[in-house]
């Protein structure tokens, strides 16, 4: 009964934490407003649904002062042209009127002292923004929305239309989706008081041509940074840099040069995909790792240079880098994600660690040019269409301890000839050598126990084959 007794009030205690919690996010409606009680007992709102061209924003909901907008409350609201928010308002949420198509005008009262990441982001017919007079923190100078207590620059308007800009003398934060989607900067000349850029802080800045970030003390280029610079044509990485985040520079079609510090220990994914430009990418020594897709769609991409420390070559990696011929994979590689080298058509080399113990599927999937391969001895299983499409390969080593061999496996290598099955492979997945057309001789393992049943599809200078119905997979 006591032990009863103790659970309960234990019980009773929680739901006392939990419920003012619970009560205090509870939504409530005013007209077109969905507001929430802070802990200080004024409203935040959450949600707008109506379709005012001009507004203001109401100084209390049912007798409630307001003194927060929400994160998102009132995005993609494409009736909004004008908006003004009344003194008593304290706190702007992240992207509170993001992607508002129509809004032109905006008023920021004295009384705003907190404002999360870009509000305007995608805003891009924002033309006419105030902040009231007597504001403490928040301040406008030559048209671009700055914090004082953070030094960080807010927002740099989509409309603001002039192709050189210089920040501001002791600036250190770039935030988030700040020069989200301007279309006229070309040059931004930015100073070492700088010590971090946003997620989308120059997304979709399609005419940016230059920024002088060596100069700068960041540790971390933000994720989508600069995706979609059209026009970016080197980079220069500060000394302090160690990561970039993933989709930092996705779509910059234009960038052909990269200077990694050698302090860099990881690159997210996709960070370079698309990278159209790219020729020669020399990875820094303390790099281990390369993430999804990184430098997929990198087409002109002819020189790789490798860090020894490299042990994991993620999914993706170099899919469809058309112009790479060869490539030498350090020691250390233990990982070849799925795709990795996929559509790599004029890839014709390819040195493997013998220790790599997992190649993924379709890893080299579409190598058009691959006319050898000798696969790591630590590999016991061919994953699906890891081969597949390798219309050149002549010879390949299958390792002594494999033990199965994928589907689709060897699809399509036109030019193989022959191929020897080690012992151990008990499986051979359906279509692993299907349309092999030049394969004339195969070396089967005696206690093969699974086979499909199309195989050997269309090989038809393979007519020693014995009958292996009897092994065919249900």
């Amino acid at each position: 009964m006591k032990r009863l007794a103790a659970v309960l009030t234990l019980c009773v205690f929680l739901l006392c934490c939990i419920l003012p919690a619970a009560v205090a996010e509870q939504s409530m409606k005013a007209g077109d407003y969905t507001y929430i009680l802070q802990p200080d007992g004024t409203a935040e709102i959450i949600l707008y649904e109506g379709s005012e061209t001009s507004l203001v924003i109401p100084q209390e909901l049912n007798g409630t002062a307001v003194t927060a907008i929400g994160p998102s409350a009132f995005q993609a609201n494409n009736a909004l042209t004008e908006l003004t928010i009344r003194d008593g308002m304290v706190s702007l949420g992240d992207y509170a009127f993001r992607r508002c198509a129509s809004l032109t005008k905006v008023t920021l009262p004295a009384t705003l002292t907190e404002i999360g990441m870009n509000p305007f982001e995608g805003c891009a017919s924002l033309t006419d923004l105030t902040v009231s007079e007597g504001n403490p923190n928040v301040y406008l100078a030559d048209g671009v929305l700055f914090s004082r207590e953070d030094s960080r620059l807010i927002c740099y308007p989509m409309t603001k239309e002039l192709s050189a800009y210089t920040l501001p003398a002791g600036t250190r934060i770039i935030g988030a989706s700040a020069f989200y989607g301007n279309e006229s900067l070309a040059q931004l000349v930015v100073f070492d008081t700088v010590r971090a850029i946003g997620r989308r802080a120059f997304y979709q800045c399609g005419n940016l041509r230059y920024i002088n970030l060596q100069d700068t003390s960041i540790s971390t280029v933000g994720a989508d940074a600069f995706s979609g610079c059209r026009m970016l044509k080197s980079i220069a990485f500060p000394a302090r840099v160690n990561s970039i985040a993933d989709r930092a520079f996705q779509d910059c079609t234009a960038l052909t040069e990269l200077v990694f510090p050698e302090n860099i220990t990881f690159i997210g994914e996709m960070a370079f995909r698309n990278c159209e430009s790219l020729t020669s990418v020399r990875l820094p020594v303390d790099l281990t790792t390369i993430g999804k897709n990184t430098f997929a769609g990198c087409v002109s991409l002819t020189e790789l240079i490798l860090p020894e420390e490299l042990f994991y070559i993620g999914g993706g990696a170099f899919q469809n880098c058309e112009s790479l011929a060869s490539v030498k994979l350090p020691a250390a590689v233990d990982y070849i994600g799925s795709e990795a080298f996929d559509g790599c058509v004029s890839l014709a080399e390819v040195s493997i660690p013998d220790t790599c113990s997992y190649i993924g599927a379709k890893a080299f999937n579409r190598c058009q040019s691959l006319q050898s391969l000798v696969v790591p001895s630590w590999t016991y299983t061919i994953n699906p269409f890891t081969f597949s499409g390798c219309v050149s390969l002549t010879d390949i080593r299958l390792p002594a301890e494999l033990e199965e061999i994928g589907e689709s496996a060897f699809f399509c290598c036109y030019a193989l000839k022959e191929i020897v099955i080690p012992d151990p492979v008990e499986v051979i997945g359906d279509k692993a050598f299907s349309n092999c057309m030049s394969l004339e001789n195969i070396e089967l393992p005696e206690d093969l126990e699974n086979i499909g049943p199309d195989t050997f599809e269309n090989c038809l200078k393979l007519i020693n084959l014995p009958d292996l119905s009897d092994l065919y997979e249900e």
